[in-house]
């Protein structure tokens, strides 16, 4: 079993220092030496260098989220050119590209330009779910097909069930990465930046694998800057308009409420908020959160589950009859991950957090497009806007 040595920090975007790490443990479990280049201000050596026996190589990686032979060839050709520039004396260069998932066609595609174009080159293609595809002299051993059902060629005509973005788990991590950008009085979550997918599940206590794939969907679908050193979302404007049209189509369960004794409703009101996990809702909470403006709405109240047999907690608290005016609307949280973990204490009272009300007012019939461009200019402006470079 090789080593490996580390020597310095890595300066690479948040893909390549996994991808990076990956490689390193690829060679070093075939008893390889290996070594990370130290980064310098202006200039840095090639990702790695690795030495079994006689043969050595500099080894230069490039990553991109988007696993096509179109994407990954281009970047082979830019590896490829470092490290034979950064190749001396004996060592060899080897130019790697990777990508969350590569499909055996696209990584042989890359494997055939190498041989074609540039035959004295060693070359490999690596992906993070465990694909591994090397040419080059010692290089044969390393080779390792990913146990995972072959995805759909582009020949194939099959289709993929594609992972829903915004989950309850995606919905809370995306918030966790657009805090730093909005007021704590506005959502509670952890403000920080984050290097990579464990950081992530490390900050919005989910699992490893959660915030993997989430990260991997997110750089799929273009929603990450490739190079930057922090998971920063970029082509925001089409990620928030996807996120607010997935939520308007969802459909979501609320029933009707009044109180049994007619007294002061706010106080019955604070009753049903602190006897349990709920949480004001839509107008109610944009209104508590000092950026609503729509007024005679009945406050909707969000609960984890809506079951009648809970009323019972509530004692001053039954379904409203067909015809009775409600007090109150008890709404079953659509997404009670991210609306509870996220939500804040506004005028003492546990409400959601202003991306939920923009994204839960959007398709209410009473002005609930206008509140929702009402906290898009007053609040979200500036993160739509957020400089795109971590």
């Amino acid at each position: 079993m090789g080593d490996v040595k580390t020597l310095g920090p890595l300066s690479k975007s948040t893909l390549e220092q996994p991808a990076i790490a990956t490689l390193a443990e690829v060679f070093a479990a075939s008893g390889w030496k290996v070594e990370h280049s130290p980064s310098r201000a202006h200039e840095r050596g090639p990702d790695l260098h690795v030495r079994r026996g006689d043969t050595s190589y500099v080894v230069e990686l490039k990553a991109t989220f988007d696993g096509r032979a179109d994407r990954l060839v281009p970047l082979w050709s830019q590896a490829s050119l470092q490290a034979r520039r950064a190749a001396s004396g004996r060592d060899r260069p080897l130019a790697v590209v990777a990508a969350p998932r590569i499909t055996l066609r696209a990584a042989n595609q890359v494997l055939a330009f190498a041989a074609e174009y540039a035959p004295e080159a060693a070359a490999g293609v690596i992906d993070l779910d465990g694909l591994r595809l090397f040419r080059g002299q010692d290089l044969d051993g390393l080779d390792a097909e990913a146990a995972r059902p072959a995805w759909p060629s582009e020949t194939s005509g099959g289709t993929a069930k594609p992972e829903n973005l915004f989950s309850d788990l995606n919905q809370w991590m995306l918030k966790v990465l657009l805090a730093p950008e909005l007021p704590e009085s506005l959502l509670t979550a952890p403000r920080g930046r984050y290097r990579n997918a464990s950081e992530l599940a490390n900050a919005a206590n989910v699992s490893m694998m959660s915030a993997f794939r989430f990260v991997q969907q997110l750089g799929r679908d273009g929603y990450l800057h490739e190079s930057a050193p922090y998971l920063n979302l970029v082509r925001r404007d089409e990620l928030f308009h996807r996120w607010q049209a997935w939520s308007m189509v969802k459909r979501v369960r609320e029933m009707p409420m009044r109180f049994l004794f007619r007294g002061d409703p706010d106080v019955a009101l604070e009753r049903v908020l602190q006897s349990g996990r709920a949480c004001l809702g839509l107008f109610a909470a944009a209104e508590a959160l000092g950026v609503g403006f729509v007024e005679g709405i009945p406050p909707y109240v969000y609960v984890e589950r809506l079951r009648r047999e809970q009323l019972v907690i509530w004692k001053n608290v039954v379904p409203a009859e067909k015809g009775e005016a409600p007090d109150f609307f008890l709404r079953q949280a659509p997404a009670p991950q991210s609306i509870f973990r996220g939500l804040v204490l506004a005028r003492d009272r546990p409400t959601s957090d202003v991306l939920q009300v923009w994204l839960d007012v959007a398709s209410h019939p009473a002005r609930g497009a206008e509140q929702a461009d009402q906290i898009r200019r007053q609040v979200l402006t500036p993160v739509l806007g957020a400089r795109q470079h971590g």
